[in-house]
């Protein structure tokens, strides 16, 4: 690989690494802090609602943003608006005041919406046939700060007997360094986009039409719409209230920690497998195979009806999203060219997470009214509908699409 090619995809990857350690930290806490700041345990959705809602308008504006200014300069403001977005909810949570977490949330969240994009300017670094490994190459490097993240929150618990103050309000200013670095290591880093254009394949390089074996961009377009956001929305189920079951079974931060690590762990640690998949059986498979590990997660939430189960019932549905998300983002990527890649990318992440918004609202209060038994019910329901899309299309081989005759 060019010195330029692999000095960009590490630096762009180490920036993604820390804003998922910012995140992780926080997914839990968010939710348990606004139930204590509103005092309702129906409102354990709303963090994770509010967090997707910001996400998808961050993404949607920065997609159109980063095709027309470039990645580069787009994703550091991410990162640097995310960090204020960190302090402002730090400083909510120990003064008690709702309205600026909910200021601090946005902001830390329409953040990541942004960074979130990286997986499009890393996948663009490479042909076709190399795309699930780009991604997954981004995706295994979240999978460090997915797993710090957890560490530093359970870490909290003694820093913040050691200090005096209650570890869920000292975790929010743990994340702000993070996020400086991560938009240093972005300024270290090619534009994404420029060399994007050097690989590009002559039908996106001098185009917006399919390559020839694309039956319908519209059809395609659909099918990773409807994939990602069910990918999304049906993780978002679960984890949306994890910090408020938690807490509303008697269990601490320590426990929520591990919950969140074995979750992160199912999204990230397995990623170059996923990404293998997708090259070498198809993009098709691989999100058939997320939509049906996310309804296997839920059945075992379902079923069991306690914290273990939750947690393995967490594990499965972050599985179910590494091989939706990286699936859908692969063939997304497939059907679109570099000029219109992000915004199109950032309209796909706008669905995803205003559906993922609806779904971890609605999935509060029907925690509050059924347990952990309605919300695994939630969960399948979420992916039923949008696995029968995958049955429009068929793909021979790995990026060559077709559609199914009737």
């Amino acid at each position: 690989m060019d010195p330029a090619f692999r000095r960009t995809l590490v630096s762009l990857s180490v920036s993604f690494a820390l804003m998922w350690a910012a995140v992780s930290m926080v997914a839990g806490p968010g939710s348990a802090a606004l139930v204590a700041l509103t005092g309702n345990l129906s409102h354990a959705g709303l963090f994770i609602a509010l967090f997707y809602v910001a996400a998808a308008i961050g993404a949607a504006i920065g997609g159109r943003l980063m095709d027309r200014h470039g990645r580069r300069p787009v994703l550091v403001a991410g990162q640097l608006i995310a960090a204020v977005g960190y302090g402002a909810a730090g400083y909510a949570v120990r003064a008690l005041d709702l309205p600026i977490f909910v200021v601090g949330g946005f902001l830390l969240a329409a953040g990541f919406g942004v960074v979130n994009l990286t997986r499009v300017a890393a996948a663009e670094l490479f042909p076709p046939q190399e795309r699930g490994r780009a991604v997954a190459w981004v995706q295994v490097s979240a999978t460090v700060g997915a797993v710090v993240g957890p560490l530093l929150l359970i870490g909290s618990d003694p820093l913040g007997a050691l200090l005096g103050r209650p570890p869920l309000t000292l975790v929010w200013w743990l994340a702000p360094p993070l996020l400086v670095v991560a938009a240093l290591f972005v300024l270290r880093a090619e534009e994404p986009l420029a060399l994007a254009k050097a690989v590009a394949s002559p039908d996106a390089a001098g185009s917006a039409a399919a390559p020839a074996s694309v039956p319908s961009n519209g059809l395609l377009l659909m099918v990773g719409l409807v994939a990602l956001a069910a990918s999304q929305a049906s993780m978002a189920a679960v984890m949306g209230v994890a910090g408020a079951a938690v807490a509303h079974t008697g269990h601490g931060v320590r426990t929520l920690g591990l919950l969140m690590l074995v979750h992160f762990v199912g999204m990230f640690g397995l990623s170059r497998l996923v990404g293998r998949v997708a090259d070498r059986v198809g993009r098709r498979t691989t999100i058939l195979s997320g939509l049906v590990l996310l309804a296997v997660g839920g059945a075992v939430i379902a079923l069991v009806g306690n914290v273990w189960g939750f947690a393995v019932g967490l594990l499965l549905s972050g599985l179910g999203w590494s091989f939706g998300f990286i699936g859908a983002t692969v063939l997304l990527t497939d059907i679109t060219v570099p000029s219109r890649r992000a915004r199109i990318m950032g309209r796909a992440d706008l669905l995803a997470q205003l559906s993922a918004a609806v779904v971890a609202l609605g999935g509060g209060v029907w925690y509050a009214v059924n347990g952990m038994t309605g919300l695994g019910v939630l969960a399948i329901l979420v992916v039923t509908l949008p696995a029968l899309f995958l049955f429009l299309v068929i793909e021979g081989t790995p990026g060559a699409y077709g559609r199914q005759r009737s």
